[in-house]
């Protein structure tokens, strides 16, 4: 069962918490932190998009913080998602 994680944490864009694979198999020394940090969690915790409707969690708050990340105001983003939580209720 390692082997189908080691390939894919070679392509990178990949993190595990599967124990049995080995940390070198992945494609740089960040991406090998960060299967570390994934391995050794003892605390697991969901973000508020988790318990959104899947139209704003999925889709409108997603969205939002990508187009904020890139470059988008945070109150054209926050006008966007909210415009799409009114559509639904």
């Amino acid at each position: 069962m390692p082997l189908s994680h080691e390939i894919f944490m070679k392509d990178g864009g990949f993190l595990t918490p599967l124990k049995t694979v080995n940390p070198e198999a992945y494609i740089n020394d960040a991406a090998r932190k960060q299967g570390e940090i994934m391995a050794t969690a003892t605390t697991f915790r969901f973000d508020g998009s988790d318990l959104m409707p899947g139209k704003i969690g999925a889709g409108a708050f997603w969205t939002g913080m990508v187009d904020f990340v890139g470059g988008k105001s945070a109150a054209d983003t926050g006008a966007a998602i909210q415009k799409a939580w009114d559509e639904i209720k």
